[in-house]
Formats: C-alpha cells, sequence, structure tokens
C-alpha cells in the first residue's frame, strides 16, 4: 500500500476520483495550477499537491457548477482554496501521526 505522500500515476488517480483519464489530460492542459511529473516515457506522476487541485477542480466543475474558465479563475484568486488545501495537509499529517503511535 502505498503511502499518502507517494507520488500517484494517472490511472490511479483516475480510480481514486472516479475520473476518466482524457478528462484529467485535458485539464492539465486547461489549468496552469495542474503540472504533474512526466517522466521520458510519458507516464504522469501526481503528488498529494496536484491530486488536492484536482479534487477541487472537479468540485468546482462538477458540483459547483463553475466554467471551465470560471474555475481557473477562483484557483487564481481565492485565498480560501490555499487554506483549505493547507487543512487538508494538516489532516494527511495528523492521521499519519496517529497511524504511527
Amino acid at each position: 500500500m502505498k503511502t499518502n505522500d507517494a507520488l500517484r500515476k494517472i490511472g490511479e488517480v483516475s480510480k481514486e476520483l472516479k475520473i476518466p483519464i482524457h478528462v484529467i489530460r485535458f485539464w492539465e492542459q486547461k489549468f496552469p495550477s495542474l503540472n504533474p511529473i512526466k517522466k521520458n516515457n510519458g507516464q504522469r506522476y501526481f503528488s498529494i499537491d496536484q491530486l488536492l487541485i484536482l479534487k477541487e477542480i472537479k468540485n468546482l466543475l462538477y458540483k459547483r457548477k463553475y466554467t471551465i474558465k470560471g474555475a481557473i479563475n477562483f484557483l487564481k484568486e481565492n485565498d480560501s482554496f490555499k487554506k483549505n488545501k493547507l487543512i487538508q495537509e494538516l489532516e494527511n499529517l495528523i492521521n499519519e501521526i496517529k497511524s504511527k503511535i
């Protein structure tokens, strides 16, 4: 089992978020904040930060019904996303510490 901070392949991310791979690739082109690590063989690897961005994009587009342009602007301008990201990271650290105690 992978640790919380392990890099994930695009297929793993797709299954976890229940988003088709082609949608993730499309979002990569549209959202400047989304930039996974790409290996020479073309394989994409997503960090926990990138996974959080994907979750927020999914939330903005599917639940909050933003347009792509609106979601891009939201991510650029909204500080609450950064705060939510920090809160999520802190929760992950707390869970990791609890699992080691």
